[in-house]
């Protein structure tokens, strides 16, 4: 009785600390986050928006996709066009860099203080002057951003200023990165990327097709490097790169105040993208001699310069197409339904549910081994099924995980207390045989029989020899004869 009483101890005593352990450290932590969304998944479809630390302050927040997500097309930006120019406006076609010194300075003239080029600057041989004008056009701006294909090559190189800037570690993104495509150079040579006040994201992603799930992130080295449309929306609403919270195969959110973006497993917008026009359209011939009233005082910044030359690469072409569709359905905010609250029980409500599970397993583990784990398993069978239907039905977030702590703490503590010490009661041993009371005739002492005189050389007296010891008889059969001694010569005449 004692070791069952030392076994119930101790599992009362380990499982109500690991109990009330994990009720005190786990909500808000990882583990809490992956156990909350795993059973939310099965009731709302993927991508989810989870916010909150699932603590009685700031419970889970749940916001999941609609089945139809609606872009605003006012978040579309002023495109300004270059195209082929068949006017001649410019000097060379493709514009040359002084022709494109030209267009950003009239952006300066008309207001725009926030540029960003979706075009790829690259010229075989560029004029050194001319080059030199576009960078001080560029460098007028109070923020900058480029644009640059991306692929993955046998040799890598260095990863440029501007892309670094606008990049992020590995470790800032939560989930599994594996998935994410990965790029390792520039395929073009001499690519124009700007100054000091310029970032740069990517274009297009020569291992990506695009398509409906355009993607907005990949990995460079160690670092996770972003797509243009993105840096683009950063930039119109002041938010720092820091600021991102990003979840792979749920969201991205751009602040904690900003829209917040369904993201997929693989870095992609999970939102169908598909072809909106531009808030305001303008060629950029138009801005040579254009009016200041040319960009609307109501349009978002920045002013972007797209490329639309029929000569530029498909690729080009279908970014190019989906530029609007992509910033607007990054701005808008609008692709997740109302968000519902899980919260947890109150902490008095909590304490004694932790109670009565460390009182039934002290009075459980009293059982035979095989009752007792049965009975463990069907305790941790009805937890994870009160958990499943807090949520689904009555939106409460129950204090599952501190339970099936407790619950694997009592498994392991009466395992390890009973192959010790092994406190199982044992059935009452048989009856020992009484002792075996002699006779009389054993009581009495046995007379000794009289031993008959040995004679030498008499023949002996086997008979009785081979009725109690046949073996040693048939061993005599067996054995060799002795040879007959030698007679000696008689010495008589």
């Amino acid at each position: 009785m004692s070791g069952l009483v030392h076994r119930r101890f101790w599992v009362l005593l380990i499982s109500a600390v690991v109990g009330f352990g994990c009720l005190k450290f786990v909500p808000g932590t990882d583990l809490d986050r992956v156990a909350f969304t795993t059973v939310v998944g099965s009731f709302a479809n993927p991508p989810l928006l989870v916010e909150g630390t699932g603590s009685q302050d700031l419970p889970w927040k749940l916001g999941s996709m609609t089945a139809r997500a609606k872009v605003d097309p006012r978040q579309a930006p002023v495109i300004v066009s270059l195209g082929d120019d068949p006017a001649g406006f410019f000097q060379s076609s493709p514009p040359a860099p002084i022709d494109l010194a030209v267009v950003f300075s009239n952006f300066y003239r008309l207001g725009a203080r926030k540029a960003a080029t979706a075009a790829v600057f690259t010229w075989e041989a560029p004029d050194v002057i001319g080059l030199a004008a576009l960078d001080k056009a560029l460098g007028r701006f109070d923020s900058l951003v480029m644009a640059a294909p991306l692929s993955r090559g046998a040799v890598p190189s260095a990863m440029p200023p501007v892309f670094r800037r606008a990049s992020l570690s590995l470790d800032s993104i939560h989930g599994d990165n594996s998935a994410l495509p990965l790029v390792n150079r520039i395929p073009l040579s001499g690519v124009f990327l700007g100054g000091e006040n310029a970032v740069a994201g990517f274009s297009i992603l020569e291992s990506e097709s695009g398509g409906e799930f355009p993607p907005l992130m990949a990995r460079w080295e160690d670092r996770v490097v972003f797509a243009f449309p993105l840096l683009a929306v950063l930039q119109r609403n002041h938010l720092p790169l820091a600021g991102l919270e990003i979840h792979l195969g749920e969201y991205l959110k751009l602040s904690s105040n900003g829209p917040t973006v369904p993201l997929d497993s693989y870095g992609r917008l999970a939102v169908p993208v598909k072809a909106m026009a531009a808030f305001t359209k303008v060629s950029a011939e138009a801005l040579i001699d254009g009016g200041d009233d040319l960009f609307p005082k109501a349009a978002p910044e920045p002013v972007i310069l797209r490329d639309d030359q029929s000569a530029a690469e498909p690729a080009t072409r279908a970014f190019s197409k989906n530029l609007s569709a992509m910033i607007a359905a990054i701005a808008s905010n609008e692709a997740f339904a109302r968000s519902n609250f899980y919260p947890r029980l109150s902490f008095n409500t909590e304490f004694c549910f932790l109670v009565i599970a460390a009182l039934g397993l002290t009075l459980l583990c009293g059982l035979a081994d095989f009752r007792r784990h049965i009975s463990f398993m069907v305790l941790g069978g009805l937890v994870l099924f009160a958990q499943w239907i807090g949520v689904g039905m009555a939106s409460v977030w129950l204090p599952g995980l501190p339970l099936l702590a407790a619950i694997f703490a009592a498994t392991i503590v009466s395992i390890l207390i009973g192959k010790s010490s092994p406190i199982a009661i044992s059935e009452a041993p048989a009856p020992s045989m009484p002792p075996k009371v002699p006779s009389e005739t054993e009581l009495l002492p046995q007379e000794k029989k009289p031993r008959a005189p040995r004679v030498k050389n008499a023949p002996a007296d086997t008979s009785a020899a081979k009725k109690t010891t046949p073996k040693k008889t048939a061993a005599k059969k067996t054995a060799t004869p002795r040879k007959p001694r030698a007679k000696k010569p008689s010495t008589e005449i």
